[in-house]
């Protein structure tokens, strides 16, 4: 009996649609299932925006539809950054790659760029930020063959320093409500150890998988490594895993 449960269980995992992230797919069955909102969280400077950066840019050369709420950085640097890994989005911008600006409506007040793109206005109203990805996504879904949506938030720390814990929640319980409808897989940055160790738990207790990057100093220097754990619907490897960042992006060393 039990072994036909693991047998059924196995079957399940292997029949799961997955999302390529073009990094960690050796280390999850091929690709994050589709309808999942993953954590990615780590130290500082230890590649996470490389790391989302990488991940959109495959999905959309896959043809995929992608959505990006850059809360801690702009639309100029994040586009800039990429290219030094060879990631040109320009072609791909208001095509299949929607920016939804909360970093310089929060910083200045008005936008640095007159962008058609969407600007959220307060990161603190957690409602206006679902509702923004939710017109995103009906616009989308709008095209006579919609394809694939993915999305990344490139911080959720900004938005912890400025908006109620229980917000936060719900606007994360919210988010998984509408990928797991739409079969959507979300991205969502978050520096390490910057909140309380209750709330930090809560909010992987939200999430579907959690990615986590962390820089260590061995021997005298600096050394990257990631893992994957909690991720549901799909067996993944729990270990550390060594990763450098190279000249075309994040690569594990294994």
């Amino acid at each position: 009996m039990i072994q036909n449960l693991f047998e059924v269980h196995e079957e399940v995992e292997r029949r799961v649609e997955r999302v390529p992230t073009g990094i960690i797919d050796d280390l999850i069955m091929g690709g994050i299932p589709k309808g999942s909102v993953v954590l990615l969280i780590g130290d500082p400077k230890s590649g996470k925006t490389t790391f989302i950066s990488q991940f959109i840019h495959t999905q959309l050369t896959m043809g995929y539809s992608a959505i990006g709420i850059l809360v801690d950085i702009s639309r100029y640097e994040f586009v800039s950054n990429a290219l030094d890994f060879g990631w040109d989005f320009m072609p791909y911008l208001e095509e299949n790659f929607f920016v939804l600006d909360a970093y310089t409506q929060r910083l200045r007040g008005t936008p640095r760029f007159s962008f058609d793109e969407a600007v959220v206005t307060d990161i603190t109203d957690t409602t206006q930020l679902i509702d923004a990805i939710k017109d995103v996504t009906l616009k989308i879904l709008s095209e006579k063959n919609p394809p694939m949506i993915t999305g990344v938030i490139s911080s959720l720390t900004p938005i912890f320093f400025e908006t109620d814990k229980k917000q936060i929640y719900k606007f994360l319980e919210d988010l998984k409500e509408l990928a797991h409808r739409n079969k959507q897989v979300w991205l969502l940055e978050m520096n390490s150890g910057i909140e309380e160790p209750h709330v930090e738990m809560m909010v992987k207790a939200i999430v579907d998988g959690i990615i986590e990057m962390r820089l260590i100093e061995e021997n005298m220097t600096l050394r990257r490594y990631l893992r994957v754990y909690g991720m549901r619907r799909t067996k993944h490897v729990l270990s550390w895993v060594p990763y450098e960042i190279t000249e075309s992006g994040i690569r594990l060393q294994v």
